[in-house]
């Protein structure tokens, strides 16, 4: 058990950290691009990279049902994470440090990215109902470009100017001993280069796959281990273990924007990240892997904890309908706060009561 919390921490701290130089080199490649097509693609990507490569390595490593059910549960407690416990974290940390600040939350935000939240996971229960294959999977991906396109004509475009300047900054910030750069995984500085430029960015970006990746894989193997050592089904360990350890990166990086009183930025990239997550994080590998090996087969029963034996009189046991029903449930009242109520102490509790309650969910199921 010691080896695998080494390995979950690791896997955290790398996806953590070069998460910064793959976001700069991705920001310099869309330097021209307004905000309004940024957010849902590129910021999207570099928060969500983890939980699309972790749902990759799932499907075509354990392959059919198992492998999609464990990639499934990463995004779906990613999902259930992410908007329930990142905005309410970054919250408090700015609450106890400053209890005259204000969090604000952008109602415009959670009224648009919650409606295409809300009708990706509606996507997702029709399709699980009529089987995985690539009409499911087509079918997410289109509805995620039609978020982009909306989004893109709803908000403003940033000037471009501005964001390069704003980049140059960031990359002079970073240059710090050769050391620190590689306890901070810089990789702009590890690899000696003096300046932004399209060559050096991809090179990075390229660098920064593969080392995301390589972590993402440790956590797949903890799973792996856990799931067989304590006889635990893969679909629980990776949404407890996989699901919450990808998210931590995407958290610390919130609270950042909340201390710095970026609130909207703190905000925004949990109802972001979910529709990624969950349009193109299930999307693009159910796509690839039912173009090669044809639709996932989910008439086979997954084992379920079943504590109360409540899947024993609903859905006829289907976690994985269950988790999905339970996910539109949770993530609209979750909504409802946001939106109609300010975040503060009383409604973080409530917030925090009501993940607590998705994990009871699945667990007395």
């Amino acid at each position: 058990m010691i080896i695998a919390i080494i390995k979950i921490l690791i896997s955290i701290y790398i996806m953590w950290k070069i998460s910064s130089s793959f976001d700069l080199a991705a920001n310099f490649l869309t330097r021209n691009w307004g905000e309004g097509l940024k957010g849902p693609t590129v910021n999207a990507i570099a928060s969500s990279l983890p939980e699309l490569l972790i749902t990759f390595m799932f499907l075509f490593y354990f392959g059919n049902l198992e492998g999609f059910s464990a990639g499934y549960a990463t995004i779906i407690g990613s999902s259930i994470f992410n908007i329930a416990c990142i905005p309410v974290i970054s919250f408090l940390v700015v609450y106890l440090s400053n209890k005259h600040i204000k969090f604000k939350v952008n109602r415009s935000i959670v009224l648009q990215d919650g409606t295409f939240l809300l009708l990706s996971i509606i996507l997702l229960s029709v399709g699980l109902l009529y089987g995985v294959n690539k009409y499911l999977a087509v079918s997410l991906i289109l509805l995620y470009i039609s978020y982009v396109y909306f989004i893109y004509k709803k908000r403003k475009s940033e000037n471009s100017v501005t964001l390069k300047i704003n980049l140059e900054q960031k990359f002079n910030r970073g240059k710090k001993s050769y050391i620190n750069s590689i306890i901070n995984i810089r990789l702009f500085n590890i690899l000696s280069l003096s300046k932004l430029t399209k060559t050096n960015s991809w090179i990075v970006i390229i660098i920064s796959v593969l080392l995301i990746g390589g972590s993402c894989w440790l956590l797949i193997e903890v799973v792996e281990t856990i799931s067989k050592d304590y006889g635990v089904n893969l679909f629980v360990s990776a949404f407890v273990i996989a699901a919450i350890a990808s998210s931590i990166p995407d958290t610390i990086l919130s609270v950042k924007d909340a201390e710095n009183e970026k609130f909207a930025d703190s905000f925004s990239n949990s109802y972001g990240s979910n529709i990624f997550d969950i349009c193109i994080g299930i999307g693009l590998p159910v796509l690839i892997y039912t173009l090669i090996h044809g639709p996932i087969q989910t008439n086979i029963p997954i084992e379920r904890l079943n504590i109360l034996g409540l899947g024993d009189y609903i859905l006829n046991g289907n976690i994985i309908m269950w988790s999905v029903l339970l996910l539109f449930i949770f993530t609209t009242l979750i909504s409802i706060i946001y939106y109609f109520y300010e975040l503060n102490v009383k409604n973080s509790i409530i917030i925090i009561s009501l993940y607590l309650l998705f994990i009871i969910g699945l667990i007395i199921f």
